[in-house]
């Protein structure tokens, strides 16, 4: 049972979510909001640069839950922070376009993060084409919840952004997302936490969303080279605060072959 403080405190909570370009989820997107906000939870959705610009359908544009932010093409780790920086409550909730919640996720979410409140909070995702668009009947309230430390994430980033819920108090501690980064925002972000706080991730055992995993994903065409690149940078960069086993460097030498290979494919096509 919780403690009234934390019941309190995880009366409400932000989902947040930017958008670029995507338009054929924007109708199940928005149907989908509109199911899962509770009467005090507040949306706030940043229109990074889609074209046509983003506008909420009718059913929405009175709802004065939700903001639409619209600053203009300025990259998904600067709209991430542009709408966590605009919201007013204690909890952020994380959800893509094309990703749909179950409506038990966000009162499970609101509770975790209340307990949890330096720690991220994950649940679990399960792939469209596995649910037939359907939500599996999930009970969050018997499903159990497990530590995950920063040295899982060593191996590979298991864990779907739609899934994640945090405070706002850490996200301002650790100063963010970081908007510079061509791709792995996630990543950062979450090993970044962990060098920011000795407590591992949470994970609830509960299948809450629904997520997308086609072609027309927002990093779908990354080159392959940038994305090991980046991962290296990015484990380099907290290896020291992590400390994770030495025996998963070998994950590291894995992104390494694999961004030489890709260097080198992409070398031999600009001499073709």
């Amino acid at each position: 049972m919780m403690e009234n403080a934390d019941a309190d405190a995880a009366k409400t909570i932000t989902v947040v979510t930017t958008i670029h370009n995507g338009q054929g989820h924007w109708p199940d997107f928005f149907a989908n909001l509109q199911a899962i906000l509770g009467p005090d939870d507040p949306a706030i959705i940043v229109d990074d640069g889609s074209s046509p610009a983003v506008c909420l359908p009718e059913i929405l544009t009175g709802d004065k839950r939700i903001t639409l932010l619209s600053p203009g093409k300025i990259g998904r780790g600067a709209a991430l922070n542009l709408a966590i920086s605009h919201a007013q409550t204690a909890f952020i909730a994380i959800q893509d376009v094309d990703d749909r919640s179950d409506p038990a996720r966000l009162p499970a979410m609101k509770q975790l993060a209340a307990r949890y409140p330096d720690q991220l909070i994950f649940c679990q995702a399960i792939r469209h084409g596995k649910t037939n668009g359907v939500m599996p009947t999930s009970n969050p309230k018997d499903a159990p919840i497990r530590p995950i430390p920063a040295a899982r994430l060593y191996r590979g980033n298991p864990f779907h952004h739609s899934c994640l819920a945090f405070s706002k108090s850490l996200w301002q501690a650790v100063g963010g997302y970081n908007a510079a980064l061509p791709c792995c925002l996630d990543l950062d972000f979450y090993l970044r936490t962990l060098a920011h706080s000795p407590h591992p991730m949470m994970l609830l055992c509960c299948p809450l969303v629904t997520r997308h995993t086609g072609p027309d994903r927002h990093y779908f065409g990354l080159s392959a080279r940038l994305y090991h690149e980046t991962v290296l940078a990015i484990r380099a960069r907290y290896r020291r605060q992590i400390q994770p086993p030495f025996w998963l460097r070998v994950y590291d030498l894995r992104h390494f072959v694999l961004a030489i290979c890709a260097r080198i494919n992409q070398q031999r096509r600009n001499n073709a």
